[in-house]
């Protein structure tokens, strides 16, 4: 009978507590931590290596990361050195309990800690004074936590709030911020040295007190040894490192990148990117130096991105991040900005697909006097007849004003547009301007675009975050196109400062680019091997001019500075088979199998896809027009087979046909006298006085060909020139400047010592030219 007495009241005593711990549960029930605003975020690179931390709203650096995140070593750690039996008791351990307070009571102070992890996790969560109630209190959370989560949920809130000194809190902020390695990839030493921190986190913190840091993670290895976790040889070699750390300093690398993938995963608590952090920081650091030597107010931009993955590896957004006199804030990869001569390869390229033009096709580098959009050159002055490649080469932009008339300016921008990479127009008027920089483009869109050198013509979408799918591209130019054009500007002159003491050949295979906005607004540079797209810009954020620079000048050095800090094979990319060398004529265009030979006036060496070889697109040709007009430089004439003049049928019904080859109009005076026409086309015959003599070629009296002037210092050359055989208003230009008068004679006043280019058109489009030079 006594001893069932004895059950009944030890029942009653546990229903007694159970009601007890329930009630208790209900009336302060447990509360868990809200995860969504509890975490910071970190931007990782490629190798999960932080590049930006972005703080919790309270200041706080905490990553979130789950139970199979975190390395086995340290969990192994963890629980050897804190609580053995984790997965044992119901989340007190009386015996630990009673053994503390034994050595407490003892020994008058604390020998060994009696909390369980899960009451650690407890006091983190629900922080409380070091008295018996509070310890209480920490008791009755304790089994809270055990009744409502499970073993892994408690041990991950411990990884995920425990503190690790200073604002950092949980284990992967600990060694992100300390080792700058995630938690998954922790070594032995490594894991120790985590485990301890938290008993201690202010005296412990291996960046202030590293000899502390290592007696007690050597504690903790000891602990595990003699528990058998780890083996002998293990600790031996863990316990020869040394406590290295970083200093807790957030991390700032590529911040706007990170600040935009922030912004487009706000959500997201960890944000891994494609980047290279070592290429990064190598970046950052040239950009930094380069811009320190130049205007105050100049900021800098550059993108690389790997031709293969399209992940881009690189992005340095302005030249200091935290320089506010050069707006380092504002993001330049993603600006709209005037892109200058940058996107005249793309016009090339597409024009070679048309069949508008080989690489050879003749164009003309003239002024254009027929219009109110009156282009120049960056070069001033005018250089005749060019190639299409001498013309991107040089980056004249009179032959592609010509050469996208002919292709079609809306069409133009429809294909870029096609691709992703569409213009920002001012009131969408697609007109020839776009080609000089009368538009809107991004440095990101540039070198997405420019990659399709290398891509066999197809622009692909830039990766900044690891991406496991397949991308899909599209198509802007053929395969064929694409390398004609990059080897075209793999011809592009090096920079000033590259072009002695290294042999090109000792260079990698790199196609580049350079541009210039209208004002010195904005300078570009671009460039391309079989391995990687890189592109830089500089100028003000603000718009405002800088002093007159070109981009070869200024982007040019920095885009290959930047080059060399990449490692690529150097490689060319590879020629198709469709693409072949083959020997052309101007000025018809076409093969020189086509051409007799009498008629090849300049042989050039072009490279042509299919075999195909365009005639010479027609200089004159006008806006409006349904489509492309061809110049044909054959003119067929009769002429009096007694005085070998000219005549027509109605004139001499014996004359005999015959056939000239003769140059655009536009383009006589760079012709060599013997090839004019009015040296191979006879004169009519007085007999034939019904029809008008053409005017001979324009000539400029008053200053003779490659006539030189002599100067003293400060004295101006004054100089009255007239031209005569012309009809109309005249259009007078001086190294590629148009003069203000319309009429015959023209006054000049010359004090600079240069060389200078004097050129006149009529209405009819008759023209001169005569070189001098001031000395």
């Amino acid at each position: 009978m006594g001893r069932y007495k004895y059950l009944l009241m030890a029942l009653v005593v546990a229903c007694l507590i159970v009601s007890g711990l329930l009630l208790a549960d209900f009336v302060y029930p447990l509360k868990q931590p809200r995860h969504s605003q509890d975490f910071a975020s970190v931007v990782l690179d490629r190798q999960g290596e932080p590049l930006r931390a972005f703080a919790d709203s309270n200041g706080v650096w905490r990553y979130e990361v789950s139970l199979d995140e975190v390395s086995p070593l340290y969990l192994d750690a963890l629980i050897g050195y804190e609580d053995q039996y984790f997965y044992q008791h119901i989340g007190v351990n009386p015996f630990s309990l009673i053994r503390a307070g034994w050595q407490y009571l003892n020994e008058g102070r604390i020998i060994s800690g009696g909390s369980t992890l899960t009451m650690q996790v407890a006091r983190i969560l629900y922080p409380h004074p070091r008295t018996v109630a509070g310890k209480g209190q920490q008791v009755l959370r304790a089994l809270q936590l055990e009744w409502h989560l499970s073993k892994q949920e408690i041990l991950e809130l411990y990884l995920n709030y425990a503190p690790f000194g200073g604002t950092l809190e949980g284990v992967q902020a600990a060694s992100l911020q300390y080792l700058h390695k995630p938690a998954s990839a922790l070594r032995y030493s490594e894991a120790a040295l985590l485990a301890v921190l938290p008993q201690a986190p202010s005296r412990l913190r291996p960046d202030r007190h590293p000899e502390r840091a290592e007696k007690a993670r050597n504690k903790v290895l000891e602990r595990l040894l003699v528990q058998q976790r780890w083996s002998q040889t293990v600790v031996d070699a863990a316990k020869q490192e040394h406590i290295a750390v970083w200093p807790l300093v957030a991390p700032m690398d590529a911040p706007l990148l990170s600040r935009r993938l922030h912004r487009d995963a706000a959500a997201e608590r960890v944000i891994p990117s494609t980047l290279d952090l070592s290429l990064q920081q190598s970046f950052a650091d040239r950009i930094k130096a380069y811009t320190s030597t130049l205007d105050g107010s100049l900021s800098a931009a550059a993108l690389v991105v790997d031709n293969r993955s399209h992940q881009v590896l690189a992005y340095v957004g302005s030249a200091d991040f935290l320089d506010n006199q050069r707006a380092g804030h504002v993001d330049m990869v993603t600006a709209i900005r005037s892109p200058g001569s940058t996107l005249k390869p793309f016009l090339f390229a597409l024009a070679l697909d048309e069949n508008l033009i080989h690489s050879e096709s003749l164009l003309a580098d003239v002024p254009r006097v027929t219009h109110t959009y009156r282009p120049g050159n960056f070069s001033q002055g005018f250089s005749g007849p060019v190639s299409a490649s001498e013309a991107l080469t040089r980056s004249l932009n009179l032959p592609f004003v010509q050469l996208i008339e002919a292709y079609g300016a809306q069409s133009f921008v429809n294909k870029l547009q096609h691709v992703g990479m569409g213009l920002t127009i001012p009131e969408g008027d697609a007109n020839p301007a776009i080609i000089l920089g009368g538009a809107g483009f991004s440095l990101e869109k540039l070198v997405a675009t420019y990659s399709a050198f290398a891509n066999q013509g197809v622009v692909y979408p830039l990766s900044y975050q690891p991406f496991k799918g397949r991308v899909v591209g599209r198509q802007l130019m053929s395969p064929e196109a694409a390398w004609v054009t990059w080897k075209v500007l793999n011809g592009v002159k090096l920079p000033r400062n590259l072009r002695y003491g290294i042999s090109r050949q000792n260079l990698p295979a790199i196609g580049w680019k350079t541009g210039t906005s209208w004002n010195y607004r904005d300078v570009w540079a671009v460039g391309v091997s079989q391995e990687y797209t890189l592109g830089v810009w500089l100028g003000r954020p603000d718009g405002k001019p800088m002093e007159k620079t070109m981009g070869s000048l200024l982007a040019g050095p920095l885009l290959f500075s930047l080059f060399d800090q990449l490692n690529t094979t150097g490689e060319a990319i590879v020629q198709p088979g469709s693409v072949s060398e083959q020997t052309i004529c101007w000025p018809d265009g076409r093969g020189a199998d086509l051409v007799a030979p009498e008629n090849c006036h300049s042989k050039r060496v072009a490279y042509v896809i299919n075999q195909s070889t365009p005639r010479t697109l027609q200089p004159g040709y006008q806006w409006g027009q349904t489509s492309p007009q061809f110049f044909k430089p054959e003119v067929s004439y009769l002429i009096n087979p007694s005085n070998h003049q000219r005549v027509t049928r109605a004139c001499d019904k014996h004359a005999i046909a015959q056939t000239a080859y003769l140059w655009p109009n536009a383009l006589e005076p760079w012709v060599k006298p013997a090839q004019r026409k009015y040296a191979q086309l006879p004169r009519f015959d007085a007999g034939c006085n019904m029809i008008l003599q053409e005017n001979s070629p324009l000539r400029i009296t008053g200053i003779n060909q490659g006539q030189v002037y002599y100067v003293l210092d400060h004295k101006a050359v004054t100089l009255k020139v007239r031209v005569e055989g012309a009809a109309g208003a005249l259009y007078w230009y001086l190294n590629g400047k148009l003069q203000e008068t319309r009429q015959r004679e023209l006054h000049l006043q010359l004090d600079t010592r240069q060389p200078y280019e004097l050129y006149v058109q009529d209405k009819t489009g008759a023209n001169g030219r005569v070189a001098f030079e001031i000395l």
